[in-house]
């Protein structure tokens, strides 16, 4: 970390309104092209920069609580001849999330041209105006997210905010590099159809974020809100729908008519398009991922609300959302007027593009590669995501997997040293256990949820993290947070060392695995023994390392039915422990990554593990019942996370190449035919772009298939 000092600029915000929520302010200087031109700038919560109206940046790079990153934006190549407005409109949030933090609202930057500072926030050079197109009071888009976009073009202008000096800020330097931006067309219309308003209020069932403080959520009450976004996007009622394959430029849309645009694959970013309002015009812009049974836009699909609202006067508007969004389709409902659409696009927010390739002429297997670059891309940028669409969060264990894919395609690790640097910058966590790390960060947990599994995987990142670049100083920094982790874990260690009855929520994958949590869980119990050699090669502490053993030898005599781990055992009325009875496949997988197995001394599970288990066990639409005729009926299957990517990992690990390529295809071929990124489960009931989903590129890279 490296602390960063403005010249003159200090942080502000309209007075007296720092910790209201949803507030949207635009600061706008003048500046002339000639000399060299750098905005420095952060806020908080968010910030898009405009020069001349048209998009440039947006930001800033997330940290942790009490920490800002700022962003320096060479402008230089953006600005005109003669004078050029600069606009970075701020959005304080002020809510809990998964996304930006619930801090008090500011904007700090300076515009420095030819080395003098022309125009810096708190002195002279920024004018500021309430952004009243704006609707503040709506519902969040999702209960990791922020709030829905519903905007009033046009609308009467408020006063002018008077702007005071805030609380002073603790400003470091962003240290990674910037996003990059594409503008990428719409491929065609897609389908077009009509529509009519119905009334589904009393059959409607809200997400948890709407309507109700479900968790502690800070929201608007839907008293208070305009516009109920979700029941009105609710309340479409298709009549007729097509398929079509139109130019998707100067489309017709009446009212009571929708046009839903296909992009070439799914892209995360900003929605861009111009229209032409004959009358006055309400657009309701839906979208999502893929198209439900090949015909129905399901903004609802994940529990968020995948909806936009502009209210238009006639005449020609540009209209561009100002958080990014993740769609393959994207529909236009008219509500009201009629439209001539045109550029329907979305601005492309990315890691910049890897000058990588894959060797294998395969087109299957190159088309996997494909997604899986663009999945990476679109998860990594500032810091590692889940998924760009429904929560933007920096999830641990997801990161485990994209730190590799990192440094495969890029050969840096600089978006890991940030992810993993601001779990160490605050000196507690709110909300959660002492000693414990948050399971996503930065964050908000004000339930107190916590997964003790994902805390484990931050030494384990870490510990690879070393190894990948030999910085000893993240290292020496987060030995502290380390220890006082270990020593919240040895609360639960009973008579084996094991984890037993652990707080939390106890994590293993999202399939079967899940419900056999209960008291002793050996796949956690696995994982922590993979934990503490993680300790003992970090910091030396040879304690750490035999207690490892110690467990592994537990879970070796304590866990096995026949060739298979159990996944749990049940403390009875006489004291003892008791398998469950219930194995995963999961729970096996777990075994050989954290080492408790091997292939020499556990070859009869191996070679069944290998065999009878994989992409073709269970058909994915019907899962999780296992199939009439599987030999193993008693082997609850795997999920995409982690299970199949721990079984891949096997594969590669023991030189099963040619399997791995088999599998690889198997697991994510649809995926990749059908969005163009890879997935958080094997079916699209959850995000169809999430970041660990990347990891197939480090596999086809370790066996030299990448160039």
């Amino acid at each position: 970390m490296q602390d960063y000092k403005f010249r003159k600029a200090v942080p502000v915000w309209a007075e007296g309104r720092e910790k209201e929520m949803n507030v949207w302010l635009a600061f706008t200087a003048k500046v002339y092209r000639g000399k060299s031109t750098v905005l420095a700038v952060t806020g908080s919560s968010a910030y898009s920069v405009r020069i001349n109206g048209e998009f440039f940046a947006f930001g800033p790079a997330r940290c942790a609580h009490g920490f800002y990153r700022v962003d320096e934006l060479d402008i230089t190549d953006a600005l005109s001849v003669g004078e050029n407005e600069v606009t970075v409109t701020v959005a304080g949030y002020n809510c809990n999330s998964f996304y930006h933090l619930d801090q008090p609202s500011f904007f700090c930057a300076e515009l420095i041209s030819g080395g003098e500072v022309i125009a810096a926030s708190g002195y002279e050079g920024f004018s500021c105006r309430e952004v009243s197109e704006h609707e503040q009071k709506a519902e969040r888009y999702s209960y990791q997210r922020t709030f829905v976009e519903i905007y009033n073009i046009g609308a009467e202008e408020k006063p002018a905010p008077k702007t005071v000096r805030t609380g002073d800020k603790h400003f470091i330097c962003r240290d990674c590099s910037y996003t990059h931006y594409d503008r990428i067309p719409a491929e065609s219309i897609a389908f077009r159809g009509t529509f009519a308003v119905g009334d589904h209020k009393s059959v409607l069932r809200y997400p948890r974020q709407i309507g109700y403080p479900y968790f502690s959520y800070k929201i608007y009450p839907l008293s208070e809100v305009r516009t109920d976004l979700h029941l009105l996007a609710r309340n479409i009622d298709t009549q007729s729908i097509s398929p079509c394959n139109e130019a998707p430029t100067g489309a017709k849309i009446n009212s009571g008519e929708f046009a839903i645009y296909h992009m070439p694959h799914e892209i995360s970013g900003m929605f861009s398009v111009d229209v032409t309002a004959d009358e006055d015009t309400e657009i309701l812009l839906m979208f999502d991922e893929i198209m439900r049974d090949g015909k129905r836009l399901d903004y609802r699909r994940f529990g968020a609300t995948g909806a936009l609202l502009w209210r238009l006067p006639a005449g020609s508007h540009s209209l561009e959302s100002f958080e990014p969004y993740s769609a393959s389709y994207t529909g236009f409902y008219v509500l009201r007027g009629s439209v001539t659409v045109n550029n329907m696009k979305m601005i492309y927010f990315g890691a910049d593009k890897p000058d990588v390739r894959l060797k294998n002429a395969d087109p299957d297997l190159e088309k996997i590669f494909n997604a899986a670059v663009e999945t990476y891309r679109q998860n990594t940028f500032t810091l590692y995501m889940d998924c760009p669409s429904r929560e933007r969060a920096g999830w641990l264990c997801d990161s485990f997997f994209t730190g590799r894919v990192e440094k495969a395609l890029t050969g840096k690790s600089e978006i890991e040293h940030n992810f993993l640097e601001n779990f160490l910058l605050p000196e507690s966590f709110s909300c959660i256990p002492d000693g414990m790390l948050p399971m996503c960060y930065p964050a908000d947990h004000y339930n107190g949820t916590f997964i003790p599994n994902w805390a484990m995987f931050y030494v384990i990142e870490l510990c690879e993290y070393l190894e990948r670049t030999g910085n000893r100083g993240l290292v020496d920094l987060a030995k502290d947070k380390i220890s006082a982790l270990m020593r919240w874990f040895e609360k639960y260690e009973n008579e084996y060392s094991l984890l037993e009855k652990l707080d939390g929520w106890v994590f293993v994958e999202w399939s079967k695995s899940n419900e056999l949590t209960n008291d002793v869980n050996f796949p956690t119990n696995m994982l922590y023994a993979m934990t503490l050699r993680a300790v003992e090669s970090l910091y030396g502490d040879k304690t750490a390392g035999e207690k490892a053993a110690r467990i592994e030898k537990a879970i070796n005599e304590l866990s096995r039915i026949g060739i298979f781990y159990c996944d749990n055992a049940l403390r009875g009325d006489d004291g003892q422990l008791h398998l469950s009875g219930k194995i995963t496949e999961t729970c096996q997988y777990y075994a050989f990554f954290c080492g408790t197995a091997t292939p020499e001394e556990n070859p009869e599970l191996w070679k069944t593990l290998l065999y009878d288990f994989g992409p073709q066990r269970v058909p994915r639409n019907g899962w999780p019942n296992l199939r009439p005729d599987a030999k193993h009926k008693n082997v609850y299957p795997s999920n995409a996370f982690i299970g199949d990517y721990l079984r891949l990992e096997l594969l590669f690990r023991y030189g099963e190449h040619e399997k791995l390529i088999e599998n690889i295809k198997g697991y994510f071929l649809d995926m990749a035919r059908t969005t163009g990124t890879l997935w958080e489960n094997e079916s699209p009931a959850g995000s169809c772009n999430h970041g660990f989903a990347s990891h197939v590129v480090y596999w086809l890279d370790k066996i030299g298939l990448v160039e």
